[in-house]
C-alpha cells in the first residue's frame, strides 16, 4: 500500500463523472446531514485537514464477480440515499474507495448534485413539496470575524454554506447567494474576473471568498489517498472491516452483507434486500433497514442469531439466495399484519418484536394471505393480543439476541408439536423463567393507567381494551372521556369547581386527566359524534353502554375524582385479564 500525489476536488470530481472512483457493494448508504456537508465546506475554505482516503486499484478484466457501485449523485432523504450498480465490463481499471465514500458523496453533491430532505411538519410524500431539491450556496457577502464574535455561538463557521431551494437565493438585505457548483465552470482568474465583472460582484471581501472558494476546489491538492494495488478481493475486504467495524455511523450489517452479496449467484442481493426495505419504507411508512432483513435470515435458519461474519458464510449465503422469495413474502406479509392491527411507525416500538411472527407464517406455511383469511380469523386475534403486550413489556430493549432466541426455539418445539395457532401461552411460560417476562401484577398494570395520550404505548394499551375497532381501515381515535378543554382554571371556575385537598391533583394533574384513566378508543363516526361534548350529555344523545366503555355511573364533570378513582379500579380488572396467556 502506497501513499499517492494529491488531487484536486476538481479531479477527483472529474474521476466520479467517468466511474474511476467507484463503491463495493459492502459499502453502507449515505449518512451525511446536510449541516454536515456544509461544515466540511466551511473546513475546505479555512484550510482544516480532512482527512485521507484509502482506494483499492482493480482490474477490469479481473473483478472476481464483484458488484461495484457509482457515488450518489442526488440525495433525497428516505428515498434515495444509495448507489446505482456500475457495469464494469468496458472500464479497463479503476479504484474502488475503501474509505472516504461520505465526504466524496458530500463534496460532489454540494458541488454537482443536490441534496432534497423532509419539511418539517409535513408528510412523508415523494414530491418536491414535502422533500424539496435544495442545492449548496455560499455566501459571498457573509465572513464571520472571530475576533468579534467569540461569544456569539458555539458554531466555529467561518464562512456561510446553505442548501437552500431555488425559492430561497433572494439576494436581498446584504446577501449575494453563489451556487457552489458553478465554480467548477470557473478556471483560472481570467475566467474569475470575467465572471465578478459580469455578476457585478464588486465588493473586494466577495471577490476574495470566491477566489478562496476557487482556489480549493482547482489548485490546491487536497484529496489525500493510499491506494492498495493488490487483486486480492478478500485483503481488501480484511482492510475495509478493520478501518471501518470501529466507526459509528456503520451498521455491523453492512460488514455481513458482503458475504450475502458474494454469495448470491442469481440474485443481486444488494439490489433485493435495499429493495425489500424501499418497498417497506413506501408502502407502509415504517423506516426499516437491511439489519431486519437479515436478521430474519438468522432466526429462521441459524442456530445463533448474533451478527458475526462467521454466522453469514458462503453456504449459508446460497441457502439464503434459494429462498428468498418465501423470506421476502414472510417479511412484507406481516407488515401488512401490523398496518391491519393498527400500529404506524409511531405505535410500533420495536421491529423485533416482528421477528417472531415472521418465524412463525413461514415456518407454518401461512404466508399466503394470512392478514385476511377467515379461517385465520382466530389466530390473527392472538398474535395481535401478543404483539400489544410484549410491546407493552418493552421485552426487547437493550440486548434483544437473548429473548429472541428463547421465542424463536419455543416457537420451533411448539410448531413441531401443531402449527394449528401462534403458541403465546408457551411462549410467555418459557420467558417466565427470564428476566424477560411477560407475566402481570396488580402494580404493572396501575402504572400503565398513568400512560400519557402522546406516549407511544398508548395505543397498545387501548387497543387492548377496544379491540373490536376498525384498526384495519385506520378508522380510530385516542379520544379524552372528560374533554381535556374541561382542565383549566378558567373552566373550573365556569363549572364552579371548588378545588381542595382531596380532589386538586384530579382536575391539575395531567396524570388523571390526560392518561389511560381519562381515554378511550373510538370509531370515526363516534369521534365526531363525541367533539368536545361533555361525557354526560354524549352518552345520554347516543345511548352509549356505560360497561361497553369502562365507565362509571357518576360521569358528572364535578365529580371526576371520583371517576377517576372508579375507573381506575375498572380498567386494572380489565387490563389485568387481557395481559395474561
Amino acid at each position: 500500500m502506497s501513499f499517492f500525489p494529491p488531487l484536486s476536488i476538481a479531479d477527483a470530481i472529474d474521476k466520479i463523472d467517468y466511474n474511476q472512483y467507484l463503491l463495493p457493494a459492502i459499502q453502507r448508504d449515505f449518512v451525511w446531514s446536510s449541516g454536515k456537508i456544509e461544515m466540511l465546506f466551511d473546513s475546505l475554505m479555512q484550510q482544516y485537514p480532512i482527512g485521507s482516503m484509502l482506494l483499492w486499484r482493480v482490474d477490469g478484466n479481473n473483478t472476481q464477480n464483484q458488484r461495484f457501485y457509482g457515488i450518489l449523485k442526488k440525495f433525497r432523504e428516505r428515498f434515495l440515499n444509495r448507489s446505482e450498480e456500475v457495469d464494469t465490463k468496458n472500464l479497463p481499471s479503476f479504484e474502488v474507495v475503501l474509505d472516504g465514500q461520505q465526504r466524496l458523496t458530500a463534496l460532489y453533491l454540494g458541488l454537482k448534485g443536490s441534496y432534497a430532505y423532509h419539511e418539517y411538519n409535513l408528510a412523508w410524500k415523494d414530491n418536491e413539496y414535502s422533500i424539496p431539491t435544495r442545492y449548496l450556496y455560499l455566501n459571498l457577502k457573509y465572513k464571520k470575524d472571530s475576533s468579534k464574535d467569540l461569544n456569539d455561538s458555539d458554531d466555529d463557521r467561518k464562512y456561510e454554506f446553505l442548501f437552500l431551494k431555488p425559492s430561497e437565493v433572494i439576494n436581498e438585505d446584504g446577501n449575494n447567494w453563489f451556487k457552489v457548483g458553478d465554480i467548477l465552470g470557473i478556471r483560472g482568474m481570467a475566467q474569475l474576473n470575467s465572471y465578478c465583472k459580469k455578476h457585478e460582484i464588486e465588493d473586494q471581501d466577495a471577490q476574495e471568498i470566491l477566489s478562496r472558494l476557487h482556489d480549493i476546489i482547482h489548485l490546491e491538492k487536497l484529496i489525500h489517498y493510499y491506494l492498495e494495488k493488490g487483486s486480492d478481493f478478500t485483503r481488501a475486504l480484511d482492510i475495509f472491516i478493520r478501518i471501518n467495524s470501529g466507526g459509528i455511523n456503520l451498521s455491523y450489517s453492512d460488514l455481513v452483507m458482503s458475504t450475502t452479496i458474494s454469495g448470491w449467484m442469481d440474485l443481486d442481493a444488494r439490489k433485493e434486500i435495499n429493495g425489500l426495505v424501499d418497498e417497506i419504507v413506501k408502502e407502509y411508512g415504517f423506516a426499516v433497514n437491511k439489519d431486519l432483513i437479515l436478521r430474519t435470515y438468522l432466526i429462521l435458519y441459524n442456530d445463533d442469531i448474533k451478527f458475526r461474519v462467521s454466522n453469514f458464510s458462503i453456504k449459508n449465503a446460497k441457502d439464503f439466495e434459494s429462498k428468498w422469495d418465501n423470506i421476502r413474502k414472510a417479511i412484507k406479509e406481516v407488515f401488512q399484519l401490523i398496518v391491519d392491527f393498527g400500529y404506524a411507525p409511531k405505535t410500533l416500538t420495536s421491529l423485533n418484536a416482528l421477528l417472531p411472527i415472521i418465524y412463525y407464517l413461514y415456518k407454518t406455511d401461512k404466508v399466503k394471505d394470512f392478514h385476511k383469511k377467515v379461517v385465520y380469523k382466530d389466530d390473527r386475534a392472538i398474535i395481535k393480543k401478543w404483539l400489544h403486550v410484549v410491546l407493552l413489556h418493552q421485552i426487547f430493549g437493550g440486548q434483544a439476541e437473548g429473548v429472541l432466541k428463547a421465542i424463536r426455539d419455543t416457537l420451533k418445539k411448539e410448531i413441531a408439536k401443531s402449527p394449528a395457532a401462534f403458541p403465546a401461552a408457551a411462549i410467555a411460560k418459557r420467558l417466565s423463567k427470564t428476566n424477560k417476562s411477560i407475566n402481570v401484577d396488580k402494580e404493572f398494570v396501575e402504572n400503565l393507567l398513568y400512560t400519557q395520550k402522546e406516549n407511544r404505548y398508548a395505543f397498545p394499551i387501548l387497543a387492548l381494551l377496544y379491540p373490536n375497532l376498525k384498526y384495519k381501515d385506520g378508522d380510530f381515535n385516542l379520544d379524552h372521556c372528560h374533554p381535556i378543554s374541561n382542565f383549566n382554571e378558567k373552566k373550573l371556575k365556569l363549572n364552579n369547581i371548588q378545588l381542595t385537598d382531596s380532589n386538586r391533583e384530579y382536575f391539575t394533574d395531567p396524570e388523571y386527566f390526560n392518561s389511560i384513566i381519562n381515554l378511550q378508543m373510538l370509531d370515526g363516526n363516534e369521534n365526531k359524534s363525541k367533539g368536545a361534548k361533555e361525557l354526560t350529555d354524549w352518552v345520554s344523545a347516543n345511548n352509549i353502554n356505560k360497561k361497553k366503555y369502562y365507565f362509571p355511573n357518576d360521569l358528572n364533570f364535578s365529580s371526576f375524582d371520583k371517576f377517576a378513582k372508579q375507573r381506575q379500579v375498572i380498567l386494572t380488572v380489565k387490563l389485568m385479564e387481557e395481559l395474561k396467556f
